[in-house]
């Protein structure tokens, strides 16, 4: 009945800005207790981490804005990069201003403390301002918690995370607000059109949550929700002129009509002009087209139609960016660096990290829909359009997490909301009922980290922020050369081309002069393959050796790629073949050879 319907509970009292006191204390306490041990963890951080600051010092040094390649992966020509440079312009703008007070080394270091602290910093507001409005100070209160307590989600969000999934992140969780709490539809709608253009050209990750949102506020105004409409509108009228010109912010003209797959390019620019047209015909002729069914209709004809058009730019990128990899080197992705991994593999290889992403999100979407049923008749149309919209985000999520790991980033921007209801349907429960003692523990148990910590027991190896981890043979590395002192004993050599396995690549470049071979970017299937096909057999190696141009193979003593072949630990123990000449000398952390390029091309792979 209507009187059973709670209002809405927003709230403008000081409870909220309490909240967000709170929440960004609690990510000045994190970045504060990072500040001893900073440097160790960023020698020991994502790859991608290592490269974002690589990416941004060549920028700072004189490399063009318009140019990402990295020129110290397999030089001369280097490697290309589909990375955003809006990216790179945030974190220089931190590093200058710690530059005015600090050296090099250490702003760098205050760099990667501040800039996933900022951005840390926006997600306690957007949550804590977005569940309010919805659910009010409870709200509030649980959003913030899973967000902060999630590793997978705030983990993305801590130093030394410089990476672009925490902007994605950040993007998404403003356009997740943006199409469902209430205010002025047309500058909702156009903002979240110019946040969905940003999104797009730092990365196309998060592209399937995005058109998710995008495809419910089209349902929604198909079945007449009111201001629904003028969100469309406002989205269509910004997002058509954001998204070319983001695009050619960061782009060299002269690939303007290269079509890309996996950056914004003229491929997504036709997807998204699609979109447009196909969901702003029905607003614009919402009076001769005006029932539900003929909206759906005229939406999935246009779409169709413009799809079919649009074929010859589309058809090339559907088989994904690793389509044109070879197919030794797409197994190598599909068997070996994690964040491409599936559900099903991970089950067996690495089940901690499997439950460390997954287990958070189901159990508290779970618990979420078994409350919203109970309480569907107190909740406002509002809040009832809200939840559901989360809890479609989930199960998008969910389904293409479970075929790869990484796109567990997709459900992010709305498990905090469902979080957030928890606490406020605990609430609801009288203060003289029994019920709510064994709520508070439900609540306490649902936690991410509770359940994060739960799932510590399982075997396997977390991989810090869910990043481009090579899995190993099975058992934990006996040993890391991601250290500073590892890194010392590599930086003593002349400066030179680095031969060695793909997890060293970019600490190799970060923290040396010298350049590398190897780095995990799909546009570089000979970085890939150095780095783990290569370690596959001598003669493998050897090919490798001979087609990169090495001056020196450079092996971690105990590292698990090293001790996964026979041969090349026979390499290490004092056997190598002819074409390697140890050189390793007082160095007691890594094993260095000198590559024989005279006799290397004629030599065999024989020790």
């Amino acid at each position: 009945m209507q009187s059973d319907v709670i209002s809405r509970p927003e709230s403008r009292s000081p409870i909220l800005w309490w909240i967000c006191l709170a929440g960004v204390a609690l990510v000045a306490l994190t970045a504060l207790r990072s500040l001893p041990q900073i440097a160790d963890l960023l020698v020991d951080a994502d790859g991608d981490d290592q490269m974002r600051l690589v990416e941004v010092r060549d920028w700072l040094a004189g490399q063009s804005w318009f140019d990402t390649h990295q020129y110290r992966v397999l030089p001369p020509d280097g490697i290309s990069m589909h990375w955003s440079r809006y990216v790179d312009a945030g974190i220089a703008t931190v590093l200058l201003a710690a530059s005015t007070m600090l050296a090099a080394p250490q702003a760098e270091l205050a760099t990667v403390i501040l800039w996933p602290s900022l951005l840390a910093c926006g997600m306690v507001l957007l949550h804590a301002h977005g569940a309010n409005r919805l659910l009010g100070p409870a709200g509030a209160l649980g959003a913030p918690a899973v967000f902060l307590s999630w590793s997978k989600l705030g983990g993305e969000f801590v130093p030394p995370r410089i990476d672009h999934h925490n902007v994605q992140m950040l993007c998404g969780t403003a356009l997740f607000y943006l199409s469902v709490v209430p205010g002025r539809a047309r500058l909702a709608g156009a903002i979240a059109g110019v946040v969905t253009a940003f999104s797009l050209a730092v990365g196309l990750e998060m592209l399937p949550y995005l058109a998710t949102i995008w495809g419910l506020m089209a349902l929604r105004h198909a079945f007449g929700e009111d201001r629904t409409g003028d969100w469309l509108l406002g989205f269509g009228a910004a997002i058509t002129p954001a998204a070319p010109l983001l695009m050619a912010g960061q782009t060299p003209m002269a690939d303007w009509g290269v079509g890309h797959c996996d950056v914004l390019a003229p491929p997504v620019l036709t997807l998204g002009a699609v979109g447009v047209v196909a969901t702003l015909v029905p607003v614009l002729a919402e009076r001769v087209i005006s029932s539900p069914v003929s909206r759906i209709v005229t939406m999935v004809v246009i779409t169709c139609v413009g799809l079919w058009l649009a074929s010859p730019l589309l058809v090339p990128c559907l088989a994904g960016p690793y389509s044109n990899l070879p197919p030794a080197v797409r197994k190598i992705i599909e068997t070996n660096v994690v964040e491409a991994l599936p559900a099903s593999k991970l089950v067996w290889s690495n089940p901690a990290l499997l439950a460390r992403v997954l287990l958070p999100p189901v159990v508290i979407a779970t618990l979420a829909v078994a409350a919203f049923w109970r309480l569907r008749k107190r909740l406002s149309p509002m809040q009832a359009k809200a939840l559901l919209q989360a809890f479609v985000v989930v199960g998008v999520g969910l389904g293409f997490a479970l075929a790869q790991i990484r796109a567990a980033n997709l459900m992010t921007p709305a498990v905090p909301l469902l979080g957030g209801f928890l606490v406020w349907a605990f609430t609801l429960i009288p203060r003289a009922s029994l019920w709510r003692i064994p709520a508070v523990l439900v609540l306490l148990l649902a936690l991410p980290a509770v359940v994060e910590h739960g799932a510590k027991a399982l075997p396997g190896r977390s991989v810090a922020g869910g990043g481009k981890g090579v899995s190993g043979p099975g058992t934990e590395p006996l040993q890391t050369c991601r250290t500073e002192p590892a890194m010392a004993e590599i930086a003593s050599l002349p400066k030179s081309l680095i031969f060695s396995t793909l997890n060293l690549g970019p600490t190799i470049l970060a923290y040396t002069p010298h350049s590398v071979t190897s780095a995990t970017y799909h546009r570089s299937p000979d970085a890939i393959w150095n780095g783990l096909g290569a370690f596959e057999t001598l003669d493998a190696l050897h090919q490798a050796l001979v087609r990169s141009g090495a001056d020196y193979l450079v092996l971690c003593v105990g590292g698990a790629v090293e001790q996964a072949n026979p041969d090349i630990r026979a390499l290490m123990s004092g056997s190598p073949p002819g074409w390697l000449v140890d050189v390793t000398a007082g160095r007691t952390l890594v094993r260095v050879f000198q590559v024989g390029k005279a006799s290397l091309p004629r030599a065999g792979a024989t020790p």
